[in-house]
């Protein structure tokens, strides 16, 4: 019922999309009437090799758009819920940040804003913020999360784009509460490399690690999770 919603929600703000540059700092309201669901301009990317994104929401869904731009939706089910949207181009890196108004004060987690990233292969699309859930959607890039606020990830991959790294960067102090991965398929290349907290625990109950060789792997290593207290791996219905 949320994908189907949120997906309701990028189709009604596909209506009228326009690129802009993002050379100075750039600060849109999430509140904008011409645009259902839109919350900024569309931001073009063929100069940026990196992206960082940061900020403090209950959540974010990062995934690929059909544009060659960057697109920013609101896909949050409560309209209590408000964000800005700052974009900032740091020479090949554009910054992204996404802040909730007075996200301490509310648990409710009813929809998540997105960032829709081109299927352009960018070097990194590194996720920094104070996201207490994160849902990446298959990239075509190196991704690097960072663990603040013990975040639940969920990691929804297609094989055809695993051909890049995939790091969740823990520590003793900043843990992954949860990482959920799911597969539609599984490639030889790829290899799993789990570091879970002492008392955590691995959730496979498929038994893909093993049979599928995701613990032995063939190639380069794609996804690495650090410290994280619960890890659960699922194949795609």
């Amino acid at each position: 019922m949320k994908r189907a919603a949120i997906l309701l929600v990028i189709l009604m703000g596909m209506a009228g999309l326009s690129a802009c540059a993002a050379d100075n700092l750039n600060i849109s309201d999430a509140s904008a009437p011409d645009r259902p669901g839109k919350m900024y301009e569309d931001v073009a990317v063929e100069d940026f090799g990196q992206i960082k994104i940061s900020g403090s929401a209950l959540s974010v869904v990062i995934q690929r758009s059909k544009s060659n731009n960057l697109e920013f939706y609101n896909g949050d089910l409560n309209p209590t819920h408000t964000y800005t949207v700052r974009c900032d181009k740091d020479g090949e890196t554009l910054n992204i940040e996404l802040v909730m108004g007075n996200p301490e004060n509310d648990n409710d987690v009813l929809g998540s804003p997105m960032i829709c990233i081109p299927q352009k292969e960018f070097d990194k699309i590194e996720i920094a913020g104070d996201f207490r859930q994160i849902s990446l959607d298959a990239v075509h890039s190196d991704v690097l999360i960072h663990a603040k606020n013990d975040p639940h990830v969920n990691l929804n991959l297609e094989a055809d784009h695993l051909n890049h790294n995939i790091t969740l960067d823990g520590s003793k102090s900043d843990i992954f509460r949860s990482v959920s991965v799911y597969f539609d398929r599984f490639p030889d290349n790829i290899k799993m490399d789990l570091n879970i907290i002492e008392g955590g625990i691995i959730n496979d109950p498929d038994d893909i690690l093993k049979k599928e060789g995701l613990e032995a792997g063939s190639g380069e290593l794609v996804i690495s999770v650090n410290d994280a207290q619960e890890v659960n791996i699922y194949r795609q219905e």
